[in-house]
Order: structure tokens, then C-alpha cells, then sequence
């Protein structure tokens, strides 16, 4: 069979560019290991997103967003990072930035439905499920999916949203650095007796991270890194030891804690391919940049870097030109790699200095959270981004009224 573009991977990513692709035109070949069912209707994973208003305008005008029930969105109206001990917080207020808020917490497993709900209505998008590709082949004109029970599948391009640990990225040679960041993640929604006022909480431990996801009412997912022999110990607890364990390391943020959800663990190790092509084929989502979910941005970088490739293809689609012709696949490489290495790097070194518990370490990273509080213009710069609030906008109400000049 004939697709345009063959699609390996229907996870967010591989779902949001299928129905992207089917939008300007393009014949989908979208393959998965899932079931069908496992699609439509996921197992709750026990992640929940932080979706920045420019993936929801993105999701939005795939009619994605409109799928979830409202009242499972919930909104990140402040955030603060506080680290260790220090009486001080890096506090990002969007209001000072003009917007209502940094973004939108919703559970993974909810986007997950409702992108596949898109997918599967699109014409011109065919899904094949408890799909296992044994290997894709690309020569100077084709790229070819053969599956494992031998079907074989001819496209112009071939696109790589298989994970993080992305086979068909290693398969095609293309390198990629992989950092272990040598600790485990722990997950799940929980109730507590104080309020959180919808501000989302980073911090930096001595002792391990913690994050506080604002969810409706008095719950929030709470998330906590440990080493992982101290993961598989609060993975053993008990809901009420677990509770107990974790109201300490919080010291009364949001009061008394009830778990209400399952909790998971997950290893973190961050992934940064070499380039994010080869010959007839385009790597995006997590098989491109898999971010440490410290930033919030591993989500969020996956659906604008889609949106950024099929912005070029489309460009050579209507120019009747090679979809899988190297021209495309430049111009998102160096556009994807514009908006993901300067974040990925400096992940990287907060996550080295922030997991440093050292003495110099420590004065360090005080050091650092306060010169970066007061550093206003670059923090608003930041809400800007998230907001998707127009920078110059934000410029221009932050900038003092030009000086008055004497009259003559």
C-alpha cells in the first residue's frame, strides 16, 4: 500500500502530526504496537500535563481541546520554585506578564483520548494497530515500513514518534545524546486540606524534588524524585504511609495529604538527537528531544515541533515538490533545534547543580534562584512564551514612557 507519509508511533505526537498531515491534504499510513481499544480509550498513567496556552491553540484547532471536559482542566494561575531552605521563592506571576495564566494541567491519558478521537475521524488518515514494524528501508526515492507479519507499506516520507528510546532513530544511525539522570519519579494525584489557589510548586530538596500540579478543588498531582532504591521504598508504602511520608517534605504547603490515585513510577533519562532527519525521515515528540520533566516542556516541544514540520511540508506539498526531499527536513531541523537546545542544555545543568548537595553546591543554587527572581525582564519574557503572549506587547507595557522633551 501507498501513503504519502507513514507514521510509526500513535502517542500524542504521531496523532497530532496524522491529523495535521490529513489537514493539508496528505495520505496517512499511522501504525502503533496498541490495540485499537488500548487507543481509544488509554490507561490512565498517572501523568498529568502542563500544557502551554500555544499547545492548546494548537490542540484547539484540531478540535482536541474541545474533548475534554472542561472540568477536568485545570489552570496554573501562578507558579513558584523554591529550593532547600531559603526563605525565598523564584516567582513567576502570569498577570505581570498580561495573561491569566502559565498553562493548563490535564490528565495525559484525557489528551491521549481525545487526539485519537481527531485521528480516527480523518479520511484521509488509515490506522493500523497491533501494528509491530520490524523495520523501515529508505532509498533515494521511497521510504518502506515492513511489518512483522511481512506487509509492506511505500511512502515519500517516514516519521519516527516511537518513544524516547526510538528504534527506527537508531536504526537510521542517527545519535543521540541520552542522559541518565540516575533518578526515579514517583507519581499520583492526591488531596490535601489546605488550598493550593491554583499555583503550581517546584522544589528543589535537599533530600529529592518535589512538584505540586494545581488540579480542580483541593487535589493536586504530586510528584517526587528520589535515588532509586529510596523510589522503591515509597513505592512500597502504604497510601496512608505514603501520605504520612510525603506531608514532611512538602513542610505544610497544602496542609494534610490523602492519596486518591495510583501512583507510578517512572526512570528519567533525557534524550537529545544529533540531528532530528536523515534521508526520508523526520523524528519529533520524544524521539527528537525527550525532556526531563523539571521544565514542563517534553509535551509541549513534541506538538510545536509537529506543528513547525508540517508548516514546511506543507510549503512543499503546495509546491508540488518531493515531501521526503532534504529542503523540508533542513528547515525543521534547524527550526525545532532553535526552540529545544538552549532549554534541554540548561536542564541539564540545573538538574546537575540541583541533585549537588554539597556545601558549595547549596550557596550555589540560593545564589542562583535569587539573582534569577530578580531578574524581571527575562521572567516575564518567559510567562510571555508560555502565555503565547506577543512579546513586543509585553515589551512595550513594560518599557517606562519615553522622557518628555523640553519645549523651545
Amino acid at each position: 500500500m501507498y501513503f504519502d507519509v507513514l507514521v510509526i508511533g500513535a502517542g500524542p505526537a504521531g496523532l497530532v502530526f496524522s491529523a495535521m498531515a490529513a489537514d493539508i491534504g496528505l495520505k496517512v499510513g499511522l501504525f502503533d504496537r496498541q490495540s485499537k481499544d488500548g487507543l481509544a480509550k488509554p490507561k490512565n498513567d498517572g501523568r498529568d500535563i502542563a500544557v502551554s496556552e500555544r499547545s492548546r491553540k494548537i490542540m484547539y484547532g484540531l478540535g482536541a481541546w474541545q474533548k475534554i471536559d472542561p472540568t477536568k482542566i485545570s489552570p496554573i494561575r501562578d507558579a513558584k520554585v523554591m529550593d532547600g531552605d531559603a526563605p525565598f521563592a523564584l516567582h513567576f506571576n502570569p498577570q505581570s506578564a498580561g495573561a491569566d495564566r502559565l498553562g493548563n494541567i490535564v490528565s495525559n491519558h484525557l489528551i491521549r483520548k481525545a487526539l485519537y478521537e481527531v485521528a480516527a475521524k480523518k479520511p484521509n488518515i488509515t490506522l493500523f494497530t497491533d501494528a509491530q514494524v520490524a523495520g523501515l528501508t529508505r532509498t533515494a526515492s521511497t521510504a518502506t515500513v515492513r511489518l512483522e507479519d511481512g506487509s509492506v507499506f511505500t511512502g515519500q516520507l517516514a516519521i519516527a514518534a516511537d518513544t524516547r528510546f526510538s528504534q527506527i532513530r537508531r536504526d537510521a544511525g542517527i545519535k543521540a545524546n541520552m542522559h541518565d539522570f540516575g533518578q526515579t519519579m514517583i507519581v499520583g494525584r492526591m488531596a490535601h486540606t489546605k488550598p493550593h489557589n491554583h499555583t503550581a510548586y517546584e522544589l528543589f530538596r535537599y533530600d529529592g524534588g518535589m512538584a505540586v500540579l494545581p488540579l480542580n478543588g483541593n487535589t493536586s498531582s504530586i510528584v517526587q524524585t528520589f535515588c532509586a532504591q529510596e523510589a522503591a521504598r515509597f513505592m512500597a508504602m502504604s497510601d496512608k504511609d505514603y501520605a504520612r511520608a510525603t506531608e514532611p517534605r512538602l513542610a505544610g504547603l497544602v496542609g494534610e495529604l490523602k492519596c486518591i490515585g495510583k501512583r507510578v513510577a517512572y526512570p528519567l533519562v533525557g534524550v537529545y538527537g544529533k540531528a532530528f532527519y536523515a534521508q526520508r525521515l523526520a523524528l519529533i515528540g520524544d524521539a527528537a528531544v525527550g525532556m526531563h520533566p523539571v521544565t514542563a516542556h517534553g509535551f509541549n516541544f513534541g506538538i510545536q515541533g509537529v506543528a513547525n514540520l508540517i508548516k514546511h511540508l506543507s510549503h512543499t506539498h503546495n509546491a508540488g515538490l518531493d515531501l521526503g526531499g532534504a529542503q523540508a527536513l533542513r528547515a525543521y531541523n534547524k527550526d525545532h533545534r532553535r526552540l529545544t537546545w538552549p532549554l534541554y542544555q540548561m536542564t541539564e545543568k540545573m538538574m546537575g547543580l540541583y541533585t549537588n548537595n554539597t556545601a558549595p553546591a547549596r550557596l550555589a543554587r540560593k545564589a542562583v534562584l535569587h539573582s534569577a527572581n530578580i531578574m524581571t525582564p527575562a521572567k516575564d519574557l518567559l510567562m510571555a512564551r508560555l502565555a503565547d503572549m506577543p512579546v513586543a506587547k509585553l515589551l512595550a507595557d513594560k518599557l517606562p514612557p519615553p522622557p518628555r522633551l523640553p519645549r523651545f
